[in-house]
């Protein structure tokens, strides 16, 4: 059974647990690639790939391990070190993980120790868009009618995950974290219901699902 993301959100700033995933967690998806492909473009060995051992039986060293599993069409990777590992080889011109023309991907990164969060998207265009948490996407140049980065904007907006007119920021962050639990929280709902990516919060909390390490860059 699965459900909404809203909970990632909303632990965003918690501790990391033992056994499995809660706090500070950060995700990586892209759609149509098998889980298998993703994993290797992020560092990970193939043999323990199919070895697929839980993550609560995982013993990592200095590597960065991860969770995945798939959602659909996408193939999502999930970390709490608080970043995503393919963030710091991106801002270093790594180009492993640069979408091409017709990839999908969406980062939601934590990014605990300096924030903000921000989300990255590249909609297939050729074209990689970073945000932080409550921007709009919709001030885009490319966010045209019809497009996914302007449905994505959207959806943001209709969910209350960008600033409302008639309010300042800090009266919408207020009014987020009395009744939605935080902007962090609605910004994953809001992603996953756009783009139907859904986890399965049992399994990432009790460290079921595979698990596999990532080289970062700093390694």
């Amino acid at each position: 059974m699965t459900e909404g993301l809203k909970w990632i959100g909303q632990h965003t700033f918690d501790k990391r647990t033992s056994d499995g995933m809660l706090g500070g967690i950060s995700m990586t998806a892209m759609r149509g690639v098998p889980v298998r492909d993703l994993l290797l473009r992020l560092g990970a060995d193939e043999e323990e790939i199919l070895s697929g051992m839980p993550y609560r039986d995982f013993h990592p060293t200095r590597d960065a391990p991860c969770m995945y599993g798939t959602s659909g069409e996408w193939a999502y990777v999930l970390e709490d070190r608080g970043s995503c590992t393919w963030c710091e080889w991106f801002f270093e011109d790594e180009d492993k993980m640069t979408p091409t023309v017709g990839q999908e991907l969406i980062c939601l990164n934590a990014n605990v120790a300096v924030n903000p969060s921000y989300l990255v998207y590249a909609p297939g265009d050729g074209n990689v868009y970073m945000n932080n948490f409550g921007d709009d996407l919709t001030d885009h140049p490319h966010a045209v009618e019809g497009s996914k980065l302007a449905a994505l904007g959207e959806g943001l907006k209709a969910a209350g995950a960008t600033c409302p007119e008639g309010y300042t920021v800090p009266q919408w962050h207020d009014l987020l974290d009395a009744q939605e639990g935080g902007l962090h929280g609605v910004v994953w709902q809001a992603v996953g219901d756009i783009l139907g990516i859904r986890v399965p919060r049992a399994d990432v909390e009790q460290g079921r699902l595979p698990a596999a390490r990532l080289t970062g860059p700093y390694a």
